[in-house]
């Protein structure tokens, strides 16, 4: 329980967090217009104004009313927008004025109104979401009539649809819901006396809203609506207070609804009783297979699709269930999600199918400790227009031409055996022809095929033949055995072909999503993975699929466009961009364009984003069939599923990015530390040298004899070539590291290459000797030759430094043979301390050396890996090893030779 308390109290607290964000929502509620909305916004907008805010007049209808024009002095007003439409000049909030402008207050009336076509939003509330998005403080007006759940109680109090509705999601996230009220008489009056409309309205409002009875029920209703706003409000701050003490487990409403029947209105109850009770609740439908037969009706698909629309509007969570059975589907659903009241409707009554039972009262059989309330529709609802005749009414018309055609095979199969087979076998025949029937074309065509098939069967194979007479028992056994057989066979036939169906699009899902999860474990470039992404989009949609991104401001195409995209269209992708919203066609935002656009998000923990809020990486973009009248929910999950694994490949290969990143910024450091070290030591002990050489010759010149200057000057010299010999491996280093070293290759010969590094050691090392050994006729090295000799005398060097005085460099060369290539094997042995076995490896890294001290003396810890880089660079090896015999070390570099000298 406390864990609950501590939930609840967080919920509330993140819900007075997002009411404070943004811009502040205040709408004046009445039961009926004339109340006097719009002259209590603009009071509350002067007592503002006189507070210092600064107030601008966005769009007010005053209805020729000299009172409200009245109150409008003192306000700026926004200029409107002018729109030609049908050859008028009609005006409209200018939306994007008013963000240029970005006063303190707004003031926009007539929240439920419809935009004129060919503005950003088809509704006004988008117009004040996006403003209040912009940080700027709203104030609106709106009737009850006009919010989304009460539309069906509207039409039974009044009689009359209200077109225009605005999401109760909307409603109830204003901060302040202010009641405007008028007693129903006095409004009465009002409008006798031209109040509130002109004269020429106010006779046809009279008949409409403006009846005694119907303006004491809506102004009740709205009541109702600020006394829940009220409630909620006060909830919300009491549990972010944690002052209460008996909290318990709140319940979950589920809404089930079907796709063959108009049940919006029990949506709108369902936000009602969620509303009333203060509980979650869910929309789902479930698909049994029975829409496969009607992919082509599109008002079936529109229907389905307001309602998830409509739920998602009035804040339900949406769901699709695949199965056979409807009971079998949200059973399971039921105790997964905790479920303990369901919304469901009446169902209609099947007079010839009296064992089926009502959906409501299979539930109420389950077992489940469930609430289950069912409503009817009303008697008169609104008319649905029905479909024109399409593909699938002329699948059930071919159905029963089929049946026709399978029977009349049948009968004619069963004639021609009957001299052979008896009655009861010819049967098999006839509930053949029923199954294939229903497994074609389902349940209804299959049921009329066995009725067929029974009346066939009577007349042409019992006796008397040619007529629908029975004369034997056995006779009237095998008609009625058939009959059965058939009716049963035929629809369970039907249940195994949706079954069919509905696992074969189950399976191509999963096996898309399979593919492209397999596809995306060998992809490390974002590049690849939106690529892959808008294919595999594109082969499940079966339609054009592309990803716009940015790129340090510049707009990417994946996959490039045919054709530049139209001014709406890059509208419509820069607002789904930062709304993180779907737009263009199938949505109420920029639907003129011809393409949808759906944003591919990343949540803030992935992103680092300080603002808390989920990061839009791509907007997805596809064009589906002009054909296709909406978006199918389906394709929408399919979407929303594989963008998911796109997303989280992409914070994998974001993630090794900024592990690699992180990993060369050590290294880069260590580095940078490495040679900080090395510089300090190696490269400052030849610049003291030299500079105390220098000023010995400079303060003692006189009384320094010639034979002491000689030997200052040889300081200078070797200690100058020294330091050179230092900067030039920082180089080398540096072009090997960026790659820009380039061999200039050249034939040249294995002893030239030994014995000019030879020369080199000479004049650094005069007391060290070299015992040279080399096979005879050895072949040339394709290689070039003043990298090599760096290289090799960089090994000689090395051993120089270490081999004690008075003993010889050892250098071998021969020629082997590894794995069928001639190799030129160079091996260089000195008589020094050798290297330990752990440690002839790193010898080659960067600024590695094996002893500290004073034994360090002379060694940058390059030589070695500048060695191998350039070894390396002509395609050969170089390894540390111990001496033949004795202590020292053995280098071991070996090169390959070209095949067109060894004849290979």
């Amino acid at each position: 329980m406390a864990t609950d308390a501590r939930s609840q109290q967080a919920d509330a607290l993140l819900k007075n967090l997002q009411q404070r964000q943004g811009g502040q929502l205040k709408i004046f509620l009445g039961g009926a217009p004339g109340v006097g909305k719009t002259c209590a916004m603009l009071n509350a907008a002067r007592e503002r104004q006189q507070q210092g805010c600064q107030v601008m007049v966005g769009l007010v209808e005053t209805h020729g009313r000299a009172d409200t024009e009245a109150l409008l002095q003192g306000f700026m007003l926004l200029p409107r927008r002018v729109i030609d439409y049908q050859g008028q000049q009609l005006t409209e909030f200018d939306l994007d004025a008013a963000l240029t402008a970005k006063p303190q207050l707004l003031l926009v009336d007539e929240l439920a109104h419809s935009n004129m076509p060919g503005s950003r939003h088809k509704r006004r509330y988008q117009d004040i979401a996006e403003l209040l998005a912009a940080g700027i403080d709203v104030y609106t007006t709106v009737n009850v009539q006009h919010i989304a759940s009460l539309n069906d109680l509207v039409l039974q109090v009044s009689g009359i649809r209200v077109s225009e509705t605005v999401p109760d999601q909307f409603i109830d996230a204003a901060q302040q819901l202010v009641f405007v009220d008028l007693a129903p008489n006095h409004l009465l009056e009002r409008l006798q006396q031209g109040k509130v409309y002109l004269a020429d309205y106010a006779a046809t409002a009279a008949q409409q809203f403006f009846q005694l009875e119907t303006l004491t029920a809506l102004r009740e209703m709205a009541m109702k609506r600020v006394m829940s706003h009220v409630d909620a409000a006060l909830k919300t701050e009491q549990d972010s207070k944690a002052k209460r003490s008996d909290y318990r487990i709140q319940d979950k409403l589920l809404v089930l609804i079907s796709n063959q029947r108009d049940h919006e209105y029990l949506i709108r109850i369902g936000r009602r009783v969620a509303e009333k009770r203060q509980m979650p609740w869910l929309v789902v439908w479930v698909d049994t297979g029975k829409l496969q037969q009607l992919t082509e009706q599109q008002s079936m698909q529109q229907r389905l699709q307001a309602a998830f629309a409509l739920a998602r509007e009035l804040g339900a969570e949406t769901d699709i269930l695949r199965g056979p059975s409807t009971l079998q589907m949200v059973l399971p659903y039921i105790v997964e999600h905790r479920i303990n009241s369901v919304l469901v409707g009446a169902g209609t009554r099947r007079p010839w199918q009296p064992w089926r039972k009502p959906l409501y009262q299979q539930l109420i059989n389950s077992g489940l400790p469930l609430e289950v309330s069912v409503y009817r529709a009303d008697s008169t609802p609104t008319p649905v227009t029905a479909p024109a005749p399409t593909s699938g009414t002329f699948g059930q018309t071919a159905g029963y031409g089929f049946g026709v055609l399978v029977t009349a095979l049948a009968s004619l199969l069963a004639v021609g055996l009957h001299r052979f087979l008896e009655s009861g076998n010819l049967v098999l025949i006839f509930v053949l022809a029923v199954v294939i029937c229903g497994l074609k074309y389902g349940a209804r065509p299959a049921i009329f095929t066995a009725l067929l098939s029974f009346f066939s069967f009577n007349f042409f194979l019992t006796e008397p033949y040619f007529t629908f007479n029975v004369n034997k028992n056995d006779d009237v056994a095998t008609l009625l055995f058939m009959l059965v057989i058939g009716m049963v066979c035929g629809p369970a036939a039907s249940r195994i072909r949706r079954q069919l169906l509905l696992l074969k699009t189950a399976n191509r899902d999963s096996e898309l999503q399979r593919d492209f999860a397999q596809q995306l474990t060998v992809i490390h470039q974002t590049d690849t993975l939106w690529e892959t992404l808008a294919t595999q989009l594109k082969q499940a949609l079966r339609c054009e699929v592309h990803l716009v991104l940015w790129n340090e401001q510049q707009q990417q195409q994946i996959p490039a466009l045919s054709q530049p995209l139209l001014a709406i269209d890059q509208a419509m992708i820069d607002w789904c961009r930062r709304h993180q919203q779907m737009a263009g066609r199938f949505s109420d935002t920029l639907n003129a364009s011809h393409w949808t656009a759906l944003p591919l998000l990343v949540n803030a923990q992935t992103t680092n984003s300080h603002q808390g809020k989920a990061q839009t990486i791509a907007v997805i973009i596809l064009q589906l069939p002009e054909r296709q009248q909406v978006l199918r929910p389906d394709e929408l999950d399919l979407i929303t599923s594989l963008s998911q694994q796109a997303v989280s490949v992409w914070q994998r290969i974001e993630l090794n990015s900024a592990l690699e990143s992180s990993k060369l910024k050590a290294e880069m450091e260590q580095l940078r530390s490495a040679l900080l070290s090395s510089v300090s030591h190696d490269l400052r002990s030849p610049l003291a040298a030299m500079m105390g050489s220098a000023e010995s010759l400079q303060v003692l010149d006189r009384q320094l004899s010639d034979e002491d200057r000689k030997e200052l000057l040889s300081t200078i010299m070797l200690e100058s070539q020294r330091l050179d010999r230092y900067i030039q491996n920082l180089l080398d280093m540096t072009r090997l590291g960026h790659g820009t070293l380039k061999l200039q290759r050249d034939w040249v010969s294995v002893d030239d290459i030994i014995g000019s590094a030879r020369q080199r050691l000479k004049r650094f090392f005069p007391q060290v000797e070299l015992d040279y050994q080399t096979e005879p006729e050895m072949p040339l090295l394709y290689a070039h030759a003043a990298l090599l000799e760096q290289g090799l005398f960089n090994i000689l060097e090395n051993a120089a430094k270490y081999s004690p005085e008075g003993e010889a460099i050892k250098v071998w060369v021969s020629r082997v043979v590894s794995h069928d290539q001639s190799l030129c094997r160079i091996e260089i042995e000195d008589s020094g301390p050798g290297i330990p076995e752990p440690l002839r490896e790193k010898v080659f890294d960067m600024f590695y050396v094996v002893a500290d001290g004073d034994s360090k003396r002379h060694n940058t810890g390059m030589g070695l890996a500048i060695c191998r880089g350039m070894i390396g660079a002509h395609g050969g090896t170089v390894q540390a090893l111990a001496a033949r015999s004795g202590p020292g070390s053995r280098f071991v570099v070996e090169l390959p030779f070209p095949k067109t000298q060894t004849g290979d």
